[in-house]
């Protein structure tokens, strides 16, 4: 499913030319290499002079991706799509009324063959807002400068009751997890920061959600980095915007924007309270080990002592990466302990251990980006022990990416002590806080429900009390 990645984007409009014939909706599979398939959509629609195109990737739970080109001439459909670096040119077919061609995205390529179909296959989700909305909604760009980092903008979105009176002085601001994510967190078809947002404002809120640092920059830039993005834009809203300055600021965060909220707490003193959701406290070695047991104990591919060679390979792996000095000598130690241990291994047992060549190049290009490697530097029991304000930690009980008992017993071992924490965990929710059956990411965009909003009523009854 991974080598072929499309993601949500917007509408475009495309000019017109005599091509008829291609106006509707058109449907087809990716044969994946990996066994799967992946349903493409185009649909194409004639409005006065002017033709609108855009793609949906149903099985990725991705719909209105941007097509930046389109054109038809001599049979031929050729079209492409910026944002995801994808491409197609296939033949049409009169007789069957079908295109048969290829599609390209990066480096890859695969055949392709659209046929009409009637229906765009929908994906619903009830709970993600649609205006018009009942509050005030307005877009924030900031000026971001660092002598560690560099300058880029930042650019989120506001929202805030529209009276000024209906405002109870209180601003959140949304931090996004691991990876990066635009300012809803968007992830298979579901925007989480969007009902979020949606719900504080509602309530007297002031909301603020926003991109990550920019794409092709993110890598290069560790946790600690992040927080110190994110604590710009408490304190801008603290010192520099008028309207918020009598504001108590608390900081919301999912996953790694729960550890970037904890060391916001410890760090900042502008900030007055921080929700935690499902965010991770423990070391990255206990993390990524616990995640690597769930994807193995789940597949039916290995027996028990197969999972525990995975997690010595792994643990093995993650020891390098905390012991080493630099991120090139981690690099060349994991080099040399793959590459010994992959030839001990049968072609077979290197696809199934993710110990082919390919599988090397790919795992050590992530060893060898500063956000992976700093995150095995990262201690968060010493922010924990600095935290002095209010600290809400929710959790998941089927969550299998953050574990919550471990993760709670470091929020009750630090904090507790100056009575300012609580905990909850929550039946049958994952790491998005849906309800679910079994917790595994492949069930996300399967799930209708983006956030369980008995969630969201216990978080805005413990902010009333604080």
């Amino acid at each position: 499913m991974n080598s072929i990645r499309i993601f949500l984007t917007t509408l475009m409009c495309i000019p017109f030319m005599c091509f008829a014939q291609i106006e509707g909706i058109w449907m087809g599979k990716l044969n994946i290499p990996s066994n799967d398939q992946l349903r493409l959509v185009l649909s194409v629609e004639q409005d006065g002079d002017s033709l609108y195109a855009e793609l949906d990737s149903p099985d990725q739970y991705a719909s209105g991706i941007k097509v930046d080109i389109l054109s038809f001439r001599n049979d031929t459909l050729r079209f492409k799509s910026n944002s995801t670096n994808a491409s197609y040119i296939g033949i049409y077919d009169k007789s069957k009324d079908s295109f048969s061609g290829t599609f390209r995205q990066g480096k890859g390529k695969l055949p392709l063959n659209l046929n009409r179909t009637e229906n765009r296959i929908l994906i619903n989700r009830p709970q993600t807002p649609q205006p018009p909305f009942p509050y005030d909604e307005e877009d924030v760009k900031l000026k971001f400068s660092d002598k560690k980092i560099g300058e880029f903008s930042i650019e989120g979105t506001l929202t805030y009751p529209v009276r000024k009176e209906d405002y109870n002085k209180k601003l959140l601001i949304l931090v996004t997890g691991s990876g990066w994510q635009d300012r809803d967190e968007s992830i298979m078809g579901h925007k989480p920061f969007a009902v979020i947002a949606d719900y504080f404002t509602r309530r007297g809120y002031a909301v603020f959600r926003y991109d990550d640092f920019p794409r092709t920059k993110l890598a290069n830039y560790s946790t600690h980095d992040l927080a110190i993005a994110a604590g710009y834009i408490v304190n801008y809203f603290k010192q520099f915007n008028e309207h918020f300055k009598d504001s108590q600021i608390g900081v919301m965060g999912h996953s790694e924007g729960g550890s970037i909220a904890v060391i916001l707490a410890a760090e900042n003193k502008n900030v007055d309270f921080i929700v935690s959701l499902a965010g991770m406290m423990t070391d990255a070695k206990t993390t990524l080990q616990y995640q690597n047991r769930i994807l193995c104990e789940t597949s039916n591919n290995f027996n028990e002592s197969e999972v525990e060679e995975s997690q010595r390979i792994t643990g093995q792996l993650y020891d390098i990466l905390k012991k080493a000095p630099n991120k090139q000598k981690a690099v060349e130690e994991c080099r040399t302990y793959m590459t010994e241990y992959a030839n001990t291994m049968t072609p077979e047992q290197q696809e199934k251990y993710n110990m082919t060549g390919q599988n090397r190049f790919a795992i050590l290009r992530t060893f060898g980006t500063t956000w992976f490697f700093e995150l095995f530097k990262l201690d968060m029991t010493k922010y924990l022990k600095k935290v002095k304000c209010p600290v809400l930690a929710v959790n998941g009980k089927k969550d299998l990416q953050v574990e919550w008992t471990t993760n709670f017993a470091l929020f009750s071992k630090y904090i507790k002590g100056h009575g300012q924490l609580t905990t909850h965990a929550y039946e049958d929710r994952n790491h998005l806080f849906q309800h679910c059956q079994t917790g595994l990411v492949n069930e996300y965009g399967k799930i209708e429900e983006t956030f369980s909003e008995d969630v969201l009523k216990d978080i805005e009854a413990w902010l009333e009390e604080k």
